[in-house]
């Protein structure tokens, strides 16, 4: 019995942890997973909630009323430009609501035309399309002697320029001003009456 007793005695006594250091151990696992989610966070708002500038472009052009004179003297044209504008929205979340936006069509360093594009929405991922209607004149025009010779080529060299003033809406939480700008070259047919080699950047 005297033996029993002391081999019991001698047995290793269990050592339980202490609730301070599981309460130690939940705090860092919690430290932890914030962390990781912030990162996560912090990387889905740079790739998807950034908001990009929205594309801008003219996709066709196409001639209306078009007259001109073949003069030396008097050189003058008057037509029609019936553009198809194409408002891209690259982004994933969130629209870009632009205002109403003013552009000129020069014929050398010359004004021609005005270009006015009606307020508008392009939602997440897709493009908004709208024809604008540009009444484009020499009648302004003080250099006839380089008119004259372009009429006489049968080609007549413009360009445009738009700038679209707006602003992202990223999931009504964020509102950044984006001012997309659109440059063009185009010549004037005036054989054909169309435009040929649209260029645009």
């Amino acid at each position: 019995m005297t033996e029993d007793h002391k081999a019991k005695s001698l047995a290793p006594v269990e050592d339980y942890p202490r609730s301070d250091e599981k309460s130690s151990k939940c705090l860092v696992y919690m430290l932890a997973i914030m962390v990781i989610q912030g990162s996560l966070l912090l990387v889905f708002a740079t790739i998807f909630l950034r908001p990009q500038t929205p594309r801008f472009d003219i996709g066709s052009v196409a001639v209306r009323n078009f007259k001109y004179g073949t003069n030396s003297s008097a050189p003058s044209f008057n037509l029609t430009l019936v553009t198809q504008v194409a408002v891209e929205n690259t982004n994933f979340f969130g629209d870009f609501r632009f205002e109403n936006s003013n552009g000129s069509v020069w014929c050398g360093s010359e004004v021609v035309g005005q270009m006015k594009i009606p307020k508008g929405r392009a939602q997440a991922r897709a493009i908004e399309r709208m024809n604008v209607p540009i009444d484009v004149s020499s009648l302004g025009l003080s250099d006839t002697n380089r008119l004259s010779s372009n009429i006489s080529s049968g080609l007549l060299e413009l360009n445009s320029y738009v700038k679209l003033s707006g602003k992202m809406n990223i999931m009504k939480i964020m509102k950044r001003r984006r001012n997309p700008e659109l440059n063009c070259i185009m010549t004037l047919n005036l054989t054909g009456k169309a435009v040929q080699d649209l260029k645009c950047y």
